[in-house]
């Protein structure tokens, strides 16, 4: 599909009123009014915790989290996720946390086809059907939305040295020392 500048241009501000009209009805309906991080976190915040804890094992995989990390596979891939969100500059981190904002709040949720109940509360397969319809979707903004926690999820597990190899990733280069000492000519 050939996209004009002038569609890229609408996609963009569609996804921004969309963005601007959710975070409003979160904060008018109190529903986001928690903004200091989780306990243990620098950015991601307890909703967004269990928001990204309810995708993730959709996102890697149906059967939980593959690879060695055991029963700390979900505190580990939130560090991560917190880690990288801590990189962000200003503005693209207050659009992600608007978009986390906007899954948050019951009202937003249901009408962006997330599971009714908290995100805390969902099974996989509830996660699974709800990143399925955004990736169906005939909004681009839901499916650009997908395949951003898409990426999102899977670059923080995977980057991860103990999954390297389940990815088949062999791991950072070894610095190879030069033969010769340096010398101060």
């Amino acid at each position: 599909m050939k996209t004009s500048r002038r569609g890229f241009l609408q996609l963009g501000a569609m996804g921004t009123a969309a963005l601007t009209i959710g975070s409003g009805a979160a904060m008018l309906t109190g529903c986001s009014s928690q903004q200091t991080p989780a306990e243990g976190f620098k950015t991601l915040r307890e909703v967004d915790v269990y928001f990204l804890g309810a995708l993730a094992p959709a996102v890697l995989t149906t059967k939980g989290y593959p690879g060695a990390l055991g029963k700390d596979a979900r505190q580990r891939l939130l560090e991560s996720l917190d880690t990288l969100m801590t990189t962000l500059q200003g503005h693209a981190l207050s659009q992600l946390q608007m978009a986390f904002d906007l899954m948050g709040s019951p009202v937003t949720r249901v009408a962006v086809g997330a599971p009714l109940h908290p995100w805390q509360e969902a099974t996989v397969e509830e996660a699974n059907a709800f990143l399925e319809s955004w990736r169906d979707s005939w909004l681009p903004i839901k499916r650009m939305g997908y395949q951003g926690l898409c990426k999102l999820i899977t670059i923080c597990w995977y980057s991860q040295p103990e999954n390297y190899e389940i990815s088949g990733y062999p791991g950072p280069p070894v610095k190879v020392p030069y033969p010769y000492p340096a010398t101060g000519e």
